[in-house]
């Protein structure tokens, strides 16, 4: 599995958990409305070095040589909102945003503690409290809550390689 892959497979099941856009942070497009959530990756490849398991394994294009390891990562996660009128009455982005941290906070708690995907497993490892990370503007306060996680995941790499298919023949090289 690839970082890409285990971020997105977390972003996807937290935005279909709390009901709005969960976006990456510092895109050069708008933000969306609020409520919305914004996320980075903090640190996409954790390690201690290990050796891992080095692998041949014959695929349909030739042979690969897979290394495999666990590793960690940290992704960071911030909840967005503003007070301001809604048809259904008016909104304290506050609350709005509190609401919506312990709530993502609650799904890696419990439902998103493993995720399964067709790449391997995510298993969150930590989970950071929730705290105030709201930011001033010059009229409106855009209040902001948020939290880290730390998660594990099998890393594999691989390359293609060659193989002696029997060994002593020089005519027995294949890819």
């Amino acid at each position: 599995m690839t970082i890409a892959q285990a971020r997105n497979a977390i972003w996807e099941r937290l935005k279909e958990h709390i009901g709005c856009p969960v976006v990456l942070a510092d895109e050069n497009q708008p933000m969306p409305e609020p409520p919305y959530c914004y996320y980075s990756v903090l640190a996409p490849r954790i390690t201690n070095h290990a050796f891992g398991l080095t692998e041949l394994v014959e695929t349909p294009e030739g042979f690969v040589r897979r290394r495999s390891e666990p590793v960690s990562a940290t992704m960071s996660f911030t909840f967005c909102s503003v007070s301001r009128d809604a048809p259904g009455g008016y909104i304290h982005g506050e609350d709005e945003a509190l609401e919506l941290a312990e709530k993502a906070h609650g799904f890696f708690l419990l439902n998103g503690h493993n995720i399964v995907t067709e790449y391997g497993d995510i298993v969150i490892q930590n989970i950071g409290g929730v705290t105030n990370r709201s930011g001033f503007l010059v009229t409106d306060t855009v209040r902001r809550y948020g939290f880290d996680i730390r998660f594990g995941y099998i890393r594999a790499d691989e390359m293609p390689t060659e193989t002696i298919q029997n060994p002593g023949n020089p005519q027995g090289f294949y890819k």
